[in-house]
């Protein structure tokens, strides 16, 4: 057990939930409104959390989203896709250097975001992530706007038994000595 220190009560704060679904693929302004550096979960790199905020379009304003940017990884590939996503955010933005996060911390930009994959082994279902950055100094900025066509994904909490197997792999090849060639 552990003591509140107060009395709490719970009739005095609004209780309205929020259904929590992803957001819609679309043209969003966002922000970012916090950041972190982390150690990767192997402990071999460094990761830039971000949570970002929607400024428009107005129906989506204030809802979060996340993003992770892989800034040192002793996976060559993996640390040349974070830090070309992380300087995409930079010019999107329009900071050139970066030393701090917080440098970039409420300062409003345009990004494509979609439907992003869900995880190989299942675990996690698909969730909004950012598709593409718009840049200002390309020209017009596009604006925010929902998608007229979304794309059809089941429940996260989709409970039905998967297809059964049918797997139909055909008969193991044999040799002349009748024995399996592996």
């Amino acid at each position: 057990m552990a003591q509140l220190g107060q009395k709490f009560d719970a009739t005095a704060h609004d209780t309205t939930q929020s259904d929590y679904s992803e957001l819609p693929n679309g043209v969003y302004e966002l922000e970012i409104e916090a950041s972190d550096i982390k150690a990767t979960s192997a402990g071999s790199g460094t990761v830039l959390k971000t949570t970002f905020v929607v400024l428009r379009p107005e129906e989506f304003a204030k809802r979060k989203l996340f993003g992770n940017y892989n800034l040192e990884n002793s996976n060559a590939q993996a640390q040349e896709i974070g830090q070309k996503q992380f300087a995409s955010l930079c010019r999107a933005i329009g900071v050139r250097d970066v030393e701090d996060s917080e440098d970039l911390h409420f300062k409003a930009f345009t990004v494509k975001i979609g439907l992003g994959k869900p995880a190989k082994d299942g675990q996690y279902p698909a969730c909004a992530e950012i598709k593409r950055y718009y840049f200002s100094d390309e020209g017009q900025l596009p604006e925010p706007a929902i998608d007229a066509e979304q794309p059809r994904t089941p429940p996260a909490n989709d409970n039905r038994q998967p297809a059964a197997n049918s797997n139909n792999r055909p008969a193991a090849a044999t040799g002349t000595t009748g024995k399996r060639p592996w």
